[in-house]
C-alpha cells in the first residue's frame, strides 16, 4: 500500500515549524493562510459571522483566553462579521482589505473594527513539484479607546508580517504560518477591560492539512499556537480547529469551523479548564 505523503512531510517541515519561533488574514474559515493568490485582474469576497464564548473564567478567579485568528480580547462573548475583499494585481501578487462589524458587545463606540490591509506576494513556487512560499505584511488601523477598552481592538497602529508555505497533492495541501506582529496599545486605556499590561511582539506558529474526500467537498484541521498577550497569563495560547468546506461551484466556498483555545492542547481536547471557543459561518466568492 503505498504510503501517505503527510507523515514525511510534517517530518521534514517540523524543524522549520518550530523555529519559526497574531494576526493573520486567513484562508477562511480556517487560521492558516495559504500560499495561493487571487489571480491578476480577479476579485475575492469573504464574507463570514462569528461567535466567541470563555469557559471556565469566573469574576472571582479570571483568566485571560484569547482566540486566535480574531482580534477580540473581551473577556466575555462576541458576536461579528468579518468581511475581507481581496483583489489580484498580478499573477504573485495580491491586495487586501478587511473589517469586521461586531453585533456583541455593543456600546458608545463603532460597532465596525479591526479595519487592516495587506498585501500577499507568493515570491517562488514550483509547479512541477507543487509547493509555494509567500510572505505578507498587514497594517492594523487604530481602533478608538472605547472599543480598546471593551477588546474590539487596540488604539494605536498594528502591524505584521506571514511567512506561508503551501504544498499540493492531488488531494491534499498543507500550509504551514509563521508571523511576527507589533501590536501596541494605549497604555493610558484597559484592553478588554483589563489593565493588566500586554505584550506588544507576538508571534503565531500554525499547520493545517486540507483534505478533498469527494469533489466540492473538504475537511481540514488547523493546529497551532500563539503569544498570549496579557503579561500576568502565560506566554502561549495553543489552538486547535475543524473545518468543513463545500465548493457547489468553482467560485464558490462555504466554510463552517469550531475552534479551542486554551493554555495546553490538554485542555484544548478535553475542555476541562478555562477555555474558548469559536464558531464560524460563512461564504467566499471569487468573481
Amino acid at each position: 500500500m503505498k504510503s501517505s505523503p503527510l507523515p514525511q512531510l510534517l517530518k521534514s517541515l517540523l524543524p522549520l515549524f518550530l523555529l519559526a519561533s497574531s494576526f493573520c488574514l486567513a484562508f477562511e474559515p480556517l487560521n492558516t493562510d495559504d500560499a495561493g493568490t487571487v489571480k491578476a485582474g480577479g476579485n475575492q469576497i469573504e464574507q463570514y459571522f462569528f461567535s466567541i464564548n470563555r469557559h471556565g473564567s469566573t469574576a472571582a478567579a479570571p483568566v485571560d483566553i484569547i482566540t486566535p485568528g480574531e482580534e477580540f480580547a473581551g473577556q466575555n462573548s462576541a458576536k461579528a462579521y468579518p468581511f475581507t475583499y481581496t483583489r489580484g494585481l498580478s499573477d504573485t501578487v495580491e491586495a487586501s482589505i478587511a473589517s469586521t462589524y461586531y453585533t456583541d458587545p455593543s456600546g458608545s463606540f463603532t460597532r465596525f473594527s479591526n479595519t487592516a490591509i495587506g498585501l500577499k506576494w507568493r515570491f517562488f513556487s514550483a509547479e512541477e513539484n507543487r509547493y509555494a512560499f509567500a510572505v505578507k505584511p498587514t497594517l492594523i488601523f487604530p481602533a478608538s479607546q472605547q472599543q480598546q477598552v471593551n477588546g474590539l481592538g487596540a488604539a494605536a497602529l498594528n502591524y505584521g508580517v506571514n511567512f506561508i508555505a503551501s504544498r499540493y497533492w492531488d488531494q491534499l495541501e498543507v500550509h504551514i504560518n509563521a508571523s511576527y506582529m507589533r501590536a501596541p496599545y494605549n497604555t493610558n486605556y484597559a484592553v478588554g477591560q483589563s489593565m493588566d499590561p500586554n505584550r506588544i511582539n507576538l508571534i503565531f506558529v500554525s499547520i493545517a492539512p486540507v483534505l478533498t474526500i469527494l469533489p466540492g467537498i473538504r475537511v481540514a484541521l488547523d493546529i497551532g499556537a500563539t503569544t498570549n498577550p496579557p503579561m500576568p497569563e502565560q506566554c502561549l495560547t495553543n489552538y486547535a480547529l475543524a473545518a468543513l468546506i463545500l465548493s457547489p461551484t468553482e467560485d464558490i466556498d462555504i466554510g463552517i469551523s469550531a475552534m479551542r483555545s486554551a493554555s495546553n492542547y490538554g485542555t484544548v481536547i478535553s475542555a476541562n479548564g478555562p477555555n474558548a471557543t469559536r464558531t464560524e459561518l460563512g461564504v467566499t466568492w471569487r468573481f
